[in-house]
């Protein structure tokens, strides 16, 4: 696993698995997988809930998550947590956002 990664390389990885993928994974062990989402405006996140709670961390970019049937605004910055079992997905991103997720393993 490496130790430190780069952003524009990660995104570079997930544009040679092509146009359907919109979310890599670049260090997993026993305790935590990360990864980055992207979204294009207009793309769709189908993600399903997880069996484990998530973490996510906007590091480009506009737009909402619904967790639970409810709508929140987030920006760049913004922290969001998201409890095991529960349904989400990003929506309504007018420009590229970028998302830094963690998940305990």
């Amino acid at each position: 696993m490496e130790q430190i990664s780069n952003l524009e390389s990660i995104l570079s990885r997930l544009d040679k698995m092509g146009s359907s993928h919109y979310f890599i994974d670049f260090m997993r062990n026993a305790s935590f997988e990360v990864g980055v989402l992207r979204l294009f405006p207009g793309q769709k996140d189908i993600q399903d809930t997880h069996s484990v709670d998530e973490f996510y961390f906007v590091v480009a970019g506009n737009g909402k998550i619904k967790i639970s049937h409810k709508d929140h605004t987030i920006n760049k910055g913004s922290c969001i947590f998201v409890p095991a079992n529960t349904k989400h997905y990003f929506h309504d991103n007018k420009e590229e956002l970028i998302v830094l997720y963690v998940f305990k393993s």
